[in-house]
């Protein structure tokens, strides 16, 4: 169905709603997903600035993909804000239904972030040094030909091969905070130039899909370690990051339907071995996410075809692939692993931004040159608060404002946690907007792994102790 025009809206079917009829809307298309059947009418609302709108019929043409059914029967106005320029404001005008009730009218919540954004706009932060990324992508390919003339000179050696493999490795790396930048719309104005940059880094430079990419990363950046949303933490029973991922046990219907996917005694195994687990499945992260890509496009998702795929398996490959396995997860692992996990129920009740805020981590260094170092690294990642909060802002702006957003966050009482590279990982403290945290902070929020409290509860939990169901003190 294509979407209405704007002058052209049907007036006579524009009301008022409460919210509760717009989050019924959600719980009946959960219940759909689970076998219910309903009417093909049943409309998909979602609300921004008070004003309700029926997307259903957008839905398989929204360009961002499925980030957009996260936030089906909730208030979407934040995310919208977060996402998208202005030149697509007028399509809502297409599947406006009405508005919210005086009495259920709420003042916006990111007011003071949208205010931000404007100041920032005014101050140039969205404007991409143009200098900066043809420096990026220049190092990158340097990193490339320093790694082929390791292997021509060298090649008949181990140390050569393992030299040439960690270029490699770092190439990859970096070519992927450079899509990452470019699939974001963080350096052109035309959204045009920046997915083919993202698909020359991304798909041709490391073999990444940038559909799939823009698909799974969207998502994580509008429900960020949602449980059963953010596909970053959908890793059981590999990894397991919070007791929600381990309800599948006990759940009759999950538990069905999982157990054709994995037996349960590899689930207890995994989990009870996780932290040991951790590094290993790390190095194969690049490998599983490339193999998501071609899953991505394949139809209906059939994986029969990828075994007929030539898979090299020289030295170099393999220790490159790796190697920047580690090094693209040790990141990831830095930003959100270890923080709060959300469940979708408490996100109806949390505000878009202080989500984006409570989940993440930014890492920071005690030197000049270590600062440089971190952010050279990471990709501009170590301010991951401030890119979940501003994701098209370009990265060289994020150290501008990050005091800003500490401040913020200072006034609202909202947690806002940074760390370094050694703290983390010595499992030291997460610092707040005071610069205090306690003890329970720091076991809480590990570096990496697990958190070895959980660990001890997933045992528990796997050996049928159903007192620990809904035990929450961890948090």
């Amino acid at each position: 169905m294509s979407p209405r025009a704007s002058s052209n809206l049907d007036y006579e079917g524009i009301r008022t709603f409460r919210r509760v009829e717009v989050t019924e809307s959600r719980q009946i298309i959960q219940r759909s997903i689970n076998g219910t059947i309903y009417s093909k009418d049943q409309p998909w609302y979602i609300i921004i600035d008070n004003k309700v709108y029926d997307i259903k019929d957008f839905v398989p043409n929204h360009p961002g993909g499925a980030p957009i059914l996260t936030h089906i029967g909730k208030d979407a106005t934040d995310v919208f804000y977060s996402f998208h320029p202005e030149s697509v404001h007028d399509l809502l005008a297409n599947y406006y239904v009405g508005d919210i009730t005086p009495e259920d009218i709420i003042l916006p919540k990111g007011m003071h972030i949208r205010e931000l954004k404007v100041r920032f706009t005014k101050l140039g932060y969205f404007k991409s040094s143009k200098i900066y990324y043809i420096y990026k992508c220049s190092f990158n390919i340097i990193l490339w030909s320093i790694s082929v003339m390791i292997l021509a000179a060298f090649g008949n050696t181990l140390l050569g091969v393992l030299s040439g493999a960690a270029v490699m490795a770092l190439f990859w790396q970096q070519c992927g905070w450079l899509s990452h930048d470019f699939l974001h719309h963080q350096v052109f104005e035309k959204r045009c130039y920046n997915n083919w940059l993202g698909s020359f880094f991304g798909a041709l430079c490391q073999g990444f899909g940038p559909c799939w990419w823009k698909n799974k990363h969207n998502t994580h950046h509008a429900a960020p370690n949602v449980h059963g949303q953010d596909p970053d933490i959908d890793t059981h029973p590999l990894l397991s990051w919070s007791e929600h991922a381990l309800t599948d046990l006990f759940d009759p219907e999950l538990a069905r339907e999982h157990a054709k996917a994995y037996p349960k005694w590899f689930a207890r195994l995994m989990v009870n071995n996780q932290t040991i687990n951790y590094f290993p499945l790390l190095a194969f992260a690049r490998l599983s996410w490339c193999a998501q890509s071609i899953q991505y496009i394949l139809p209906n998702g059939q994986t029969g075809s990828i075994g007929d795929a030539h898979m090299p398996v020289s030295l170099l490959e393999q220790i490159s692939q790796a190697m920047c396995g580690l090094l693209l997860a040790l990141s990831f692992s830095l930003n959100h692993n270890g923080m709060k996990v959300l469940t979708e129920e408490e996100t109806m009740n949390t505000d878009f931004y202080v989500e984006q805020v409570i989940t993440g981590r930014d890492v920071t260094a005690h030197s000049l040159m270590g600062c440089w170092f971190v952010e050279w690294f990471m990709g501009g990642l170590n301010y991951q608060i401030e890119h979940h909060i501003f994701p098209t802002m370009p990265r060289h702006s994020y150290h501008k404002i990050s005091p800003i957003i500490q401040s913020l966050c200072a006034e609202y009482n909202i947690p806002y946690h940074k760390t370094t590279f050694m703290e983390d990982a010595k499992n030291k403290k997460i610092y707040t907007p005071e610069q205090k945290a306690t003890k329970n902070d720091a076991r809480r929020l590990t570096f990496m792994t697990p958190d070895k409290r959980l660990i001890s509860k997933f045992k528990c939990v796997i050996n049928k102790a159903p007192a620990l169901r809904n035990d929450t003190s961890f948090y």
